[in-house]
């Protein structure tokens, strides 16, 4: 039987609900409060928030540009620790329309539709630590700009405001007390030996052996890619830029439900050099640190369905930062 939590039926009832209480009832600090430890880590592609008062804080400046936003829930992939803990990995759709000029730019008053997963730890019905990845270049898209100068003009403001240009790094990293689940069994050994092949040892044959020959996947910058020549076009435009890159596997779920396909979520990192010509253009030389988060949908070993996340902005902010910017 699952457990109910508070008001909530089972886990993934209440990570659709908290994330409803703030964000469309307006809970926001009250509900932050509640629902987030006030000494929670969340960890983006876009940096470190120590606490919750940062989690407010971007929540509030979010709503003054896209006051509207709606953030659909696709799925939640879960491991329950048993002990009143458990880890979520949360996969949604954020669709608004930006209506307040910020860090994205002029109000545009353009929809935008934008996909994030959210990896939360949650112990005592409070998120403790949370990771977290945004498709920012299909913000980018939405507003009719690109990922590269959407970085651009944010590292000028980071500039302006911080003195450095804003990111992630394991460097830049607070220290956590949780660690991450990396689950183990035939299937999902095989999707991270395929990808640990494609990404890691850049062998991307391995992309037939892995995926169904009609798989759909959906890769930043809101498209969706479709069959094997277009998953091979998209993983080498990444291999490419950085061809030296170090594939880790950073934690894995696994979800086996009744009526359902394999459902497995996986966050990985991509360490190397923009050393070569790529989905990123010009190599720079510079340091970059790719974090990254997938959904996938397994049936009879092979991926039918996967949602592929980074964030191509924070990847440009990290580039651009390598050179002088005009602050």
């Amino acid at each position: 039987m699952k457990p109910q939590i508070g008001q909530y039926r089972d886990i993934p009832d209440f990570i659709y609900g908290i994330t409803r209480e703030i964000w469309e009832d307006r809970g926001i600090g009250g509900k932050i409060g509640k629902y987030y430890a006030a000494n929670c880590l969340v960890r983006a592609a876009t940096g470190v928030t120590p606490d919750n008062s940062g989690v407010t804080a971007q929540t509030l400046a979010t709503l003054h540009q896209f006051p509207d936003r709606q953030l659909v829930g696709e799925d939640v992939i879960v491991v329950d620790h048993g002990d009143g803990s458990f880890l979520s990995s949360h996969r949604l759709i954020s669709v608004m329309r930006h209506q307040g000029s910020g860090s994205y730019g002029a109000a545009s008053n353009r929809l935008v539709r934008s996909r994030i997963i959210a990896d939360c730890w949650v112990s005592g019905e409070q998120v403790t630590e949370e990771w977290l990845v945004r498709d920012q270049a299909a913000f980018a898209r939405c507003l009719g700009t690109d990922a590269r100068s959407l970085a651009q003009a944010m590292a000028e403001a980071d500039l302006r405001r911080f003195g450095e240009v804003q990111f992630f790094t394991p460097a830049r990293d607070i220290a956590g007390t949780y660690t991450r689940p990396t689950a183990t069994g035939s299937e999902i050994d095989r999707y991270t030996a395929g990808w640990a092949a494609i990404w890691g040892e850049k062998h991307t044959a391995a992309i037939r052996d892995l995926y169904f020959h009609g798989a759909a996947v959906a890769i930043p910058g809101g498209d969706v890619v479709n069959g094997h020549g277009d998953i091979d076009r998209f993983c080498v435009g990444y291999l490419a830029s950085f061809p030296d890159g170090v594939f880790r596997v950073e934690s894995t779920v696994v979800n086996a439900d009744p009526g359902q396909p394999l459902r497995i979520s996986m966050s990985w990192s991509l360490s190397g050099t923009h050393s070569g010509w790529g989905h990123f253009g010009e190599p720079t030389g510079a340091p970059v640190y790719v974090m990254g988060m997938n959904h996938a949908h397994m049936v009879d070993g092979r991926v039918t369905m996967e949602w592929v996340l980074t964030d191509e902005v924070s990847i440009w902010k990290q580039i651009l930062a390598h050179r002088p910017v005009p602050a």
